[in-house]
Formats: C-alpha cells, structure tokens, sequence
C-alpha cells in the first residue's frame, strides 16, 4: 500500500449552492481521494474540512492550488490547504454533553470553555442552540482522561450557582436506549405552589403547618410523620373548599407547552407527588397525563377527615414509582427523565436516565444531571437532546417572539 501523502484543505465563506461541488470536481478530476471531510453552515456562511490524499493522483500540490483558483474566486473563499499534521484520534472517547442557557452576555464561552479545559475535558464539538437574549449551547466533550467525573459536575454545578446559568451533563452516546417517559413532581416543579400551603390557608393554619414543615426540613421528624401532622390540622375542610383551590392554584410557566411538546414527540408524562390526589386528577384530566401518583386525603360525607389513606408517597416510595412506571411501559429505569426541586425527589431522580433539578434545593444538586433555575420549565427541552426544529421554536418562546406550534 502506497503511502499517503495527505493535505488539509479549509473554505470558508458565503453560503451558496454549488459551493462544495466546485472543490469535489477538482478533487475528483486530479484523482485525488477525500479520506475526511465535515462540513457546516452557520449564519448563512460555510465552512468545510477536507482531507485529501495527494498520492493517488499523477498530479501535485501545485496543481490542485491552480485547479482550485477558479473556484475560490467565483465563490470569493478564504481557502487554505496544508500538509495534514496528525492531532488527537482516540478510539475510546468518552463523549458527554454539556449544555448552558441562560441570558446572554459577553464571556459565557470563554467561562464555559475553560470550566471544560481547566477539568481535562477535550471539546469534540460546539454549537450554538438558541440564539438572541436568552442563548442555549452544547458541547460535546471527551471525558475519558478524567479520572472522576463527579469531580466535573460539582465544577459545573458551581458555575451554575455563580453565573445564574443553567447547565446539564448528560452521556453523548447514540447506543444507549432513547428515553420515553418524563416524569415531575407536582409542588413548585408543574405547579408555582405547595399545595398543602394553599390547604393550610383555608384552614386557617398556615403558622402552625409552616412550623411542622421546618421540623422536617431540619431533619426532626420524618416526611411521612410531617405529613400526617400537617393533615390532621386540615380536618374539616369540604370537597367544594378542595376543588376552589384548583382554580387558584397556577401552572409553572411553560408547563403546558413543555407537556403538548414532550407527548408530540411521543414521551409519556407522569407526576408523582407528595401533595394530593385531588389535585394531581385535576391536572390529569387539563394536561392529559398518562399516569399520576399521589397522597390521597380521606374523606366522609363531604368533609375531610384529617387522615391519609393508604401508603404515604415519601422519597422512597417516588423512587419505587419509578421501577413500577418502567414496568408498566416495558422499558428500563434508564428510559426515564426524572424532574424535581426538594429533598422528597431525590432518590426518584438518583433512579433516572436523566435528572433535572427544577430551582432545585441545595440537597438535590448532587442528584441532578442538570439544573434550571429560571422561571419557565420549558427550556429542559434543551438538556434532553430534542430534535432542532424543536429546539428553534423553544427559541423563540423563551426569547418572547410570538408564539409558535410547538407539535413535533
């Protein structure tokens, strides 16, 4: 086998049919072979690399460069061609996926770019996802020098808290099983409320719940206890005080479209909640959920009972849940993107394919392969690696242009 003599050919300029052509026919008429080649357009502009081996044809580099003039000038290229200078191949690349949205301002690349150089990562590739105030970008890494990945997502995470960004991890591989449900929780992730707070309220023991609440948060007293304390001071409430309150109660912003995306694409949607079923039916019926989990508050003659029936839904059980939906679906842990905000989710998104934390607490960061921190749960579409056109509409929603059909 000859030897090859390979040269590395870059164009670069406007956008026009016919552009690769006109370099293809050179190449191809001086029988000189491509062994690589990419190619993109960005903004109506183009930019192609090409590899070209110069030993099967009788002609030199000379001749290319005159064959290639004409070609140049029509299509007025910045065109170069050197000698190819072996760089960096490996075999067994560990890609991941990193991703940053947020506002945009001046110097997210270059924080992002060395976040990923400063913690070993070598960038495959770039892109910009959304443009106009509100950016999105992903970057493909290699992340198979890293001795301990952990170590990147807590950098990563760390970002996030000290530029106000949003950022997601998640493996780059195209074998590994496409995902199929999505699965939230109901308080501040669907909806801008804790509904036992809304309860508390018209019970008029809005002190005295916040107070259990806290015990909990400082780890007194058990989820599941707290839950049974909050409810007993709920005894007396009626249907008709339960079904006004979800008439009151608003959605995340985002939320119905982000669910008419998700199920257009073909995903099954849950909710697994720690509130309510009362509420969580309610929901199911409005954004056609496909399966819903929640507490479900015991009632007799019209009132309250200030009890639970049957299994409280605690952390554990969420994240038992989870096994039960892939069950029902035929599918593994893996398929599922979990997403959540407190402490009550964090075994269901540790079981996930994909965890999200929605404004999470600081308990959950640790279990979350990506975090948003804005308003609107619909930009999760871009840590899920959702077709283009897809994300060029969730664009233009997060960038206030008119509202576009968001249907896959």
């Amino acid at each position: 086998m000859n030897k090859q003599d390979l040269y590395v050919i870059s164009a670069v300029g406007r956008d026009r049919p016919g552009l690769v052509y006109s370099i293809a026919r050179v190449l191809g008429e001086l029988h000189m072979n491509i062994v690589d080649m990419e190619a993109r357009s960005v903004r109506g502009h183009f930019m192609m690399f090409i590899v070209v081996d110069l030993s099967t044809s009788k002609f030199g580099y000379d001749e290319l460069m005159t064959q290639l003039e004409p070609a140049r000038a029509h299509f007025d290229l910045g065109l170069e061609v050197k000698p190819y200078v072996p760089g960096r191949r490996k075999t067994n690349k560990r890609l991941m996926v990193v991703t940053v949205m947020g506002a945009d301002r001046p110097g997210i690349v270059a924080a992002m770019t060395a976040l990923i150089a400063d913690n070993g990562l070598n960038i495959e590739t770039m892109r910009m996802i959304a443009r106009g105030e509100y950016i999105a970008m992903e970057a493909s890494v290699d992340a198979s020098d890293l001795p301990d990945l952990a170590v990147f997502r807590k950098a990563l995470l760390k970002y996030s808290e000290q530029s106000g960004l949003d950022v997601s991890l998640r493996e780059d591989d195209v074998f590994q099983k496409p995902k199929r449900v999505v699965v939230f929780d109901c308080d501040s992730t669907i909806i801008q409320a804790e509904v036992i707070d809304e309860l508390a309220k018209v019970a008029g023991v809005t002190q005295r719940v916040c107070d259990i609440t806290a015990r909990a948060m400082n780890g007194e007293i058990e989820f599941e206890e707290a839950i049974k304390e909050r409810v007993r001071l709920l005894k007396g409430l009626t249907v008709e005080q339960l079904g006004s309150l979800t008439r009151t109660i608003h959605l995340t912003p985002g939320a119905t479209e982000l669910i008419s995306t998700l199920k257009s694409m073909g995903y099954k949607i849950a909710v697994i909640s720690g509130g309510f079923t009362f509420f969580t039916d309610y929901l199911k019926e409005q954004l056609e959920l496909d399966y819903v989990f929640a507490n479900e508050l015991e009632i007799e003659n019209g009132v309250t009972t200030g009890a639970v029936r049957g299994e409280i839904i605690g952390a554990q059980q969420k994240a038992d849940i989870i096994n039960k939906i892939a069950e029902m679906e035929n599918i593994s842990v893996d398929q599922i993107v979990a997403v959540g905000d407190g402490a009550n989710d964090r075994f269901m998104l540790e079981k996930a394919g994909l965890a999200i934390g929605f404004n999470p607490k600081t308990i959950l960061k640790d279990y979350s392969d990506g975090i948003i921190t804005s308003d609107n749960i619909f930009g999760m579409l871009y840590f899920m690696g959702a077709p283009d056109q897809i994300l060029e509409k969730c664009a233009a929603r997060l960038n206030g242009d008119a509202n576009p059909p968001l249907k896959y």
